[in-house]
This record gives structure tokens, sequence and C-alpha cells, in this order.
């Protein structure tokens, strides 16, 4: 009786030390898998992280947030302003799409701005630019266009982003760069493309302090959405020459393309963090409205909006401006020409 109770706790013994072993190593596993998970957000943080130049302009950064570990939000102060930084691998899990409201023209605000992100399951969500070529008819944009607003910034659906200036454009070649699944929107314009500095834009925007949105992709294969809050009407932001220094601390020479967008009191910028929370930051100082933005969606997801506005008294007259991609591609597998406009393109053979 005694030997069984001795070989029955022996075996109890071996039993609660086989356990307390898995119970090590199942730790050590889920350490190991922690520490290689820090250690790659660490790294990625740390390739992401906007650089500072001491020839630039001074920023401050407060918080770094890693999103789906793909996307890096860095927020802080420049100027005695809020400042925000989307930054993201070119090649990487989200592309930049452009949406369209649901609702034609709604108020610019938070709950509205938080709809269209939950309706796009977008992690991120910027304001765009003033006009697009689907829409060019509409009296809004020809507005836009004459008061000096003529830069195009133009995409694909896989982070191939291009710019030109309006009405400078080829269009063959803009539609054949952005695809079936491809977006435009036009704003302020280009400030450095190829590593040059271009200041045709300035017309467009009086040199005073004022919220600023801007697109740029580097050499390295980064792509960044720099936001700078405050407004004219408080005197407070960014001017053209604190643009030009803002981006020297990325260094012109490293910098593919730099687009001025949309700013001012439209500037938003809508993000959600791994946990769920919503924040919408931006200058609000007035009533706005809208009705196109851009946004972060997963890659090879379905993002098409098709969408056109064309005044029906200039196609009559054969002068409608507005023009999809679908347009082109019936042209250019007809007879070139698309009906109610000017545009006639080269037929494909």
């Amino acid at each position: 009786m005694l030997a069984w109770i001795v070989y029955n706790n022996s075996m109890k013994l071996k039993n609660i030390l086989r356990i307390v072993l898995i119970l090590l190593i199942l730790t050590g596993v889920v350490a190991g898998l922690l520490y290689v998970t820090i250690y790659f957000n660490q790294r990625d943080i740390k390739k992401l992280s906007m650089p500072s130049n001491k020839d630039g302009l001074s920023f401050t950064i407060k918080n770094k947030e890693l999103l789906d570990q793909s996307i890096l939000l860095e927020t802080g102060s420049i100027k005695n302003v809020d400042m925000q930084i989307l930054s993201f691998k070119k090649d990487g899990k989200y592309v930049l799409q452009k949406g369209r409201t649901e609702d034609n023209n709604p108020e610019l605000t938070e709950q509205s701005i938080k709809y269209e992100a939950k309706r796009r399951e977008a992690i991120a969500l910027i304001n765009s630019g003033f006009w697009s070529y689907e829409g060019l008819d509409r009296p809004f944009a020809q507005k836009e266009i004459e008061l000096g607003k003529t830069g195009l910034l133009y995409g694909d659906d896989q982070n191939n982003i291009s710019a030109g200036t309006y009405p400078n454009i080829d269009t063959a070649k803009m539609f054949t760069h952005m695809g079936s699944n491809g977006w435009d929107t036009g704003a302020f314009g280009i400030l450095i493309k190829d590593k040059k500095v271009d200041k045709s834009w300035e017309k467009g925007d009086p040199d005073q302090p004022n919220a600023r949105s801007i697109y740029v992709e580097t050499y390295d294969g980064i792509i960044r959405i720099i936001q700078t809050y405050g407004h004219k009407s408080l005197n407070k932001g960014l001017n053209h020459e604190d643009v030009y220094h803002l981006l020297k601390d990325l260094g012109y020479s490293n910098i593919r393309l730099a687009f001025l967008l949309d700013g001012g009191g439209t500037t938003r910028m809508y993000t959600r963090s791994d946990n769920g929370k919503e924040k919408v930051a931006g200058a609000f100082v007035d009533d706005r409205t809208y009705i196109e933005y851009l946004y972060l969606t997963k890659r090879d997801s379905n993002a098409t909006d098709p969408y056109i506005w064309r005044d029906q008294e200039l196609v009559k007259a054969g002068k409608s401006k507005s023009i999809t991609y679908d347009d082109y591609i019936k042209a250019i597998y007809s007879n070139g020409k698309v009906p109610g406009t000017q545009y006639q393109f080269e037929v494909s053979k």
C-alpha cells in the first residue's frame, strides 16, 4: 500500500513537472513571438518616421502609432499648430484611392467623415482636391481652375502616382496610367517633381499662413501625407516658404513627387487605430461641404467608383470637358471620338 502511494505521488509529480515544462516552453514561444513583433514594429516605425533636418523647418513629434503594422501615424506640432503625418510603403498592404460621398455635397463634419470611412472600410481618409476630370463641366471646377488651381494628381490602384498641370496633360497617357480602377484629383499643384522644385502653383494660393495637406513620395518607396493645421483667419499655419522648408527635411534630392492638395478649412484626416478607436483631426474653423476624398484601402480591393457629371448644354454644343476612363476606352475602340466633347484619341488597332 505504501509503495502504491509513493508511486502514485511520483506520477503526479512527473505530470506536474511535465505541465510546468510545457508552460515554460509556451511562455518562451509567446515571448519570442512578442519580441519579434516588437522588433519588426520598431524597425518599421524607424523606417517610416518623418526625418528632421537642421536646414528644414523645425517640428516636434509627440506620438507615433503603427496602424495594422503597415501605416505610421505621427502626431506633433509645427509653428504653434498641430500636425499629423501618415507614412506607408508604396508596395505595402495599403493603397491610396479616391472616393465620392454617398450624399451629394454633405457637410464636412466628423460624423460624415466617419460614415464615409466606415462605408469604404478605410483605415485612413483625407481631403482631396477641388475638381476631377469626370466633373470638369461643373461650374465650381472651372472656377477653381480659373483661379489657378490647375495641378492634377492621378494614380492607378497600385500606388503608382503621377502629376501634371491642366490643361497641359496628355489625357490618353493619363488614362493609360490610371487604368480601370484609377483616380484623379485637381488641386494647387506640383511642389517638387523628380527632385526639381516647381513654384507655378503659387499663383492659385495667397502666400499667407494656412492649413496645408501635402502628398509626398520619396525614392526609397515611402509615401507620406503631411497635414499641418491652423487657418488664414487665425493667421496660423504654413506659408509658401514654410512648405518648402518642411520638405527640406526629406531632402529635395530624395523626393520623386510632392503635391499640394486642398488645404485651409477643408483640411481633415481620419484614422482608425487597431483597437477600433476613430479620430478626426483638422482645421475646424467654419462650415464646409465636400464631394470627394482620398482614403487608404487594402491592396487589390475593388475601389471602383464610376461617376460622370456633364453639362447637357455643353454636350449639345460638343464642348463638354468631363470624361472618364470608360469614355476613353470606348473611344479608342470605335472612331476615337467621345460624343458631346472635343476629345479625339488615336484608334486602337
